[in-house]
């Protein structure tokens, strides 16, 4: 344990120090932005002292390997220095704009497992027919449409056309929602009102990664010789399939979730851009048009410290899950 705690902390540390040098590898840079990112009619006049002046205060004239040791240690500290293009902490603004990616993702991602663990048991224990040549041919198709595209057709459709889900936003601008339990209750309605579309863009581009891990695991699972003595036994098909089936056929699908939770939060990005939806996604747009570094290194942070987590607490549960895993690492180590 303690050498996999080793290996992902030196992770973290080549991680991090390439969170720094990518936003300086874009062209351009955040003073740029301020005198108007190569735009005329945007353009402001900036002496070259101001321009001295801005570079000396954010630290960015200085040589990259103390930038780097200044924004080591501030996130060391917790302190990811002050937003060039918002003016504000940086950790505030990510605060401020997590709840609603964590939202989106988190709902995205339980509607992701329970509807493709479903389907792909079904999937499996229909193998051969038609309504399974339905399922598989249908969710193959929603995984090899980019997220962006999802969003704008269920935009289209279901925000312009019908009418049913507002085009953007989170919440409905200066509603007023009341006290007491009605009052709580209308604000969670348009609170889901709003994500609702987001929430089902991000749930129909990642679902067939998951329902085929668990139709290919399950096919191989309802070969085995327990199935049949089940079946032999009488137990009813709902008990095969979700006491036996399922139970063993999760495991592969813990290493792909942590997996995914990275896709996710990428394509996040591009939804939340869509939507106008004030996420980390929106954000991080945001942050790369206006070349605001600060808040770059926050966001990747937060990104790549998220996914990190999420391998390392699989690399965790697994031997706990599986004993033969548990089993193989104690030989391997002793």
């Amino acid at each position: 344990m303690n050498r996999k705690i080793l290996f992902y902390f030196g992770l973290f540390i080549c991680i991090s120090l390439l969170n720094f040098s990518l936003p300086r590898l874009m062209p351009g840079g955040p003073i740029a932005y301020l005198e108007g990112g190569g735009d005329e009619s945007m353009m402001s006049v900036m002496t070259q002292e101001q321009k001295e002046k801005l570079l000396s205060y954010y630290g960015l004239n200085e040589p990259l390997y103390e930038q780097f040791t200044h924004f080591f240690a501030g996130m060391i500290h917790g302190d990811l220095g002050m937003s060039i293009h918002l003016k504000s902490p940086v950790i505030d603004v990510i605060f401020s704009h997590a709840k609603w990616t964590l939202l989106l993702v988190g709902v995205s991602i339980f509607l992701t497992i329970l509807i493709s663990t479903f389907l792909g048991v079904i999937s499996a224990w229909l193998r051969g027919k038609k309504r399974d040549y339905v399922m598989f041919a249908s969710l193959l198709s929603f995984g090899a449409i980019p997220e962006f595209v999802i969003a704008i057709l269920l935009l289209l459709a279901f925000s312009i056309h019908f009418q049913w889900f507002p085009l953007s936003g989170s919440l409905t601008p200066f509603a007023d929602y009341g006290g007491g339990v009605m009052g709580s209750i209308r604000y969670l309605k348009d609170l889901f009102h709003h994500a609702a579309l987001p929430v089902i863009t991000l749930t129909l581009a990642n679902i067939s990664s998951i329902y085929l891990l668990i139709r290919n695991s399950s096919l191989n699972i309802l070969s085995e010789p327990y199935i049949f003595a089940a079946e032999a036994k009488g137990l009813s098909r709902i008990r095969i399939l979700f006491h036996y089936t399922l139970r063993n056929a999760l495991l592969p699908v813990i290493t792909l979730v942590s997996l995914r939770i990275g896709f996710l939060f990428t394509g996040a990005i591009l939804v939340e851009t869509i939507f106008s939806y004030p996420g980390m996604g929106k954000l991080l747009h945001t942050a790369i048009i206006a070349r605001d570094y600060p808040l770059l290194h926050g966001l990747f942070l937060v990104f790549t410290t998220a996914i990190l987590l999420m391998n390392l607490l699989t690399d965790l549960l697994y031997p706990i899950l599986d004993p033969r895993i548990r089993r193989k690492d104690n030989k391997k180590y002793a």
